[in-house]
């Protein structure tokens, strides 16, 4: 060994400078392919490369719900009563799949206090959220899921709902400044009534045009303002004008309130002439 040493060391000598950096170079690189090669031998024998830590895609698909740890594992495509967590964090420091893991983990935890994500969370929720932030899942995982349930984007799906039910508001809110509209008018006619006829020193009948002038405004606004039909045999417009008159203190039966309504409604126009 002695001889084969010092053999090595002239043949050493012997090299020029150049062609010395030249082997240590190919030194270091030759233990750099080594180490990787072994790294990455270590790195597949590993529990989490083996067959017992891939997921079953059709037994998961079928549950209700993932924790988060859960579908973390599940997007990686590995079993998660095998791959989680408690068992992945140990290898931080020596595996870059646990890093990717911690990674991705640390994404849906934060997503969370911003009601991206919840935990646990439905699977369909889950697989749109990573969509949206360009995170690979298996393509047999969305398959498994988008047979039992639709995946769709939570968020828009909300954002597209609010508008639906902000329009509707609107309408709501011009119903009712229409009825309090109605109200109003009606409620100060009754008062221009009331004061004429303290006035008058007689009852004095309705003439015939008065009569119909005032059938024509009763089922005008009742038409306008609480969307009466005439045609509907049991309309709840009655009901809600005997409503909204008794809150501002005048008492009128509801079949009254009916009766005046189908008298007036003979007044209305064919549809034909608007």
């Amino acid at each position: 060994m002695r001889e084969a040493l010092a053999a090595y060391r002239a043949e050493l000598a012997a090299l020029s400078h150049q062609e010395l950096v030249e082997c240590y170079n190919a030194e270091r690189q030759r233990e750099f392919q080594q180490a990787v090669a072994k790294a990455e031998r270590e790195e597949q024998e590993r529990f989490y490369n083996q067959p017992q830590a891939t997921a079953d895609f059709g037994h998961w698909s079928k549950l209700a719900h993932w924790t988060l740890d859960e579908a973390v594992a599940l997007s990686f495509g590995k079993a998660p009563e095998v791959v989680n967590w408690p068992t992945i964090s140990k290898y931080l420091q020596i595996s870059s799949f646990a890093v990717q893991y911690g990674r991705r983990r640390e994404l849906t935890v934060r997503a969370v206090p911003w009601k991206q994500l919840y935990d646990p969370v439905l699977p369909t929720i889950f697989l749109a959220w990573a969509k949206r932030n360009d995170i690979e899942v298996p393509a047999a995982l969305i398959e498994a899921i988008g047979k039992r349930d639709r995946i769709a984007d939570w968020r828009s799906l909300y954002d597209e709902l609010k508008a639906v039910h902000e329009e509707k508001e609107k309408v709501w809110r011009a119903t009712d400044e229409a009825k309090d509209r109605f109200t109003a008018s009606l409620q100060d006619r009754i008062r221009e009534l009331e004061t004429g006829q303290a006035d008058r020193t007689a009852e004095k009948p309705l003439g015939a045009k008065e009569r119909e002038s005032l059938l024509k405004i009763v089922i005008g606004v009742a038409v306008d303002s609480y969307k009466y039909d005439p045609k509907l045999s049991r309309s709840a417009v009655p009901q809600e004008i005997a409503d909204d008159l008794a809150k501002c203190g005048i008492v009128l039966d509801v079949d009254t309130v009916r009766k005046w309504l189908r008298e007036a409604a003979e007044l209305l126009p064919p549809k034909g002439n608007g």
